[in-house]
């Protein structure tokens, strides 16, 4: 019976291994966010778009944080991500995280903003 089991879960895992990856995810576009952030607001996105006013700080709480504009052309939503994360202005990315049509953010509200939880360079 342990046999069994074992060759049979041995199996779904080669499975797995060698089935064909998803094709990468492209998402929405930066103007789709720009024309109708209300759709999207506190929903998950994945977008593509170049790297502008790229800045890592720290908090006054010790934290470090980086936040930029992922452009499209003449459109940009801000990313936030906290850590820093070794990017620079000019590279494409593919930035995955929750879009937030107006976020308080100390005493400045932040409007179309992406709070990444995942940042892939891309070639």
């Amino acid at each position: 019976m342990k046999v069994a089991l074992s060759q049979f879960l041995t199996a779904v895992v080669l499975l797995v291994m060698c089935a064909p990856a998803a094709p990468a995810d492209r998402g929405i576009s930066v103007h789709a966010l720009t024309q109708d952030p209300a759709k999207y607001d506190g929903k998950v996105v994945t977008v593509v778009g170049t790297i502008t006013a790229y800045r890592e700080r720290v908090s006054t709480a010790g934290n470090p944080y980086t936040t930029f504009r992922l452009t499209d052309g003449d459109e940009f939503v801000v990313v936030f991500s906290w850590n820093k994360q070794g990017f620079s202005n000019g590279q494409r990315v593919r930035v995955t995280g929750t879009f937030s049509k107006i976020r308080e953010a100390g005493t400045s509200p932040v409007g179309n903003e992406i709070q990444a939880y995942r940042i892939e360079g891309l070639p």
